[in-house]
């Protein structure tokens, strides 16, 4: 495999350190290794100042937290200048290692926190796996884009080009944007997988409010041009329990005060992730607004009624749908019948009450009877 992909991974001890190489080697990055920050930062400043003599700078830097003797997340926010678009990753022992990262302000970059158990290190490489077919894909643009440009510019220069290599021209280009974005949808759909691995009472809960949200929009009349960027946004409505503390979004049981308070930050931490990415600024309003409530008590923006963009009130109907028919360890699916009922009586004050309607009296909810495995927030909270 072309390792065109860096990974610098630091750590004290040189047998962890060997280990975790290994495992990220074994995705395809080329690895650097490091043993304390002096050495790192020599590195990656190394690159920067010379970089017709040596491999650009990491695209991802993994920094083992061992506090006091070393101090990952300090480390890791000295990186952001010299490597801005690295992503960050601090590898913990237990979810409450680095607690500083909670507190951070947005604008200092986005450092993610890994519980870096042996039975953990599957999900650290799906995450990493996810993150390269990420990086190839902004590369892939980038690509296209000189490409595009270099197309142009000849068939400026040559006015007499015949027709026939103009539309053959003009093929191939159509033919490489289908490809990226089958890409792109692919890649989305991978991160949201890579989100759910971290709850498995919450597999396969993103597909199927996708596809409730589909539905329901087709038979509430949706514009059909926006029904893909829908599924994107549905597919994706809880990519901010990213930054939700695994404490808190583990928890074997109902969530104190706090912890509601703190989960309810996730509308917010998505919507700053999606603001980020360009192709998904189109599905920001479903990640921000999928708890508004139609009385005008719900979260994070007090929306009222139609104020809540329509896709926004689809996901939040077919989330909530989901999370009643489904098992949590504090709870029991209830029946399809059960569902229905709970959602008619929240209609005005919850949900939308014309697309509750919609949905309850077609029998939307029979779309995945037979299949549920998983479950999320409960639908009054």
């Amino acid at each position: 495999m072309s390792r065109r992909f860096r990974a610098l991974v630091v750590h004290e001890h040189p047998e962890a350190l060997g280990e975790l190489a290994e495992l990220v080697g074994g995705i395809g990055l080329a690895v650097d290794t490091a043993r304390n920050a002096t050495e790192a930062l020599n590195r990656i400043r190394g690159r920067v100042t010379a970089p017709d003599k040596l491999p650009s700078p990491p695209h991802v830097i993994i920094a083992s937290h061992r506090p006091p003797a070393f101090d990952a997340v300090g480390f890791l926010e000295s990186t952001i200048t010299l490597a801005p678009e690295a992503l960050r990753i601090a590898l913990v022992s237990s979810p409450d290692e680095a607690i500083e990262l909670d507190h951070r302000p947005a604008s200092a970059g986005t450092i993610m926190r890994f519980v870096a158990r042996p039975s953990e290190r599957s999900l650290l490489v799906t995450l990493l796996g996810e993150s390269v077919k990420l990086l190839g894909l902004v590369e892939d643009q980038r690509d296209l884009v000189r490409r595009l440009a270099g197309e142009q510019q000849r068939l400026v220069r040559r006015e007499t080009l015949l027709d026939v290599v103009v539309r053959e021209r003009t093929s191939e280009l159509e033919e490489s944007y289908l490809k990226l974005k089958a890409a792109n949808r692919q890649a989305l759909f991978g991160l949201a997988e890579a989100i759910e691995a971290k709850d498995p009472y919450t597999k396969g809960h993103c597909g199927r409010v996708a596809a409730y949200c589909l539905v329901l929009a087709k038979e509430s009349g949706y514009p059909d041009d926006g029904l893909e960027t829908l599924e994107f946004g549905a597919f994706l409505h809880d990519i901010g329990k990213i930054g939700i503390r695994d404490s808190v979004l583990l928890k074997p049981g109902p969530l104190d005060d706090a912890e509601w308070a703190h989960m309810r930050e996730h509308p917010v931490k998505g919507y700053e992730i999606a603001s980020k990415i360009e192709m998904l600024k189109p599905i920001m309003s479903a990640v921000r607004n999928h708890h508004e409530r139609w009385d005008g008590t719900g979260y994070p923006d007090k929306l009222v009624a139609e104020e809540i963009p329509m896709a926004a009130r689809l996901v939040a109907i077919a989330d909530a749908y989901d999370a009643m028919a489904t098992d949590r360890p504090y709870k029991k699916a209830l029946a399809p019948d059960e569902c229905d009922a709970m959602l008619r009586k929240a209609a005005k004050k919850m949900y939308d009450p014309d697309l509750i309607e919609i949905f309850v009296s077609r029998k939307l909810g029979d779309l995945f009877r037979d299949e549920y495995g998983g479950g999320d927030d409960p639908v009054i909270d």
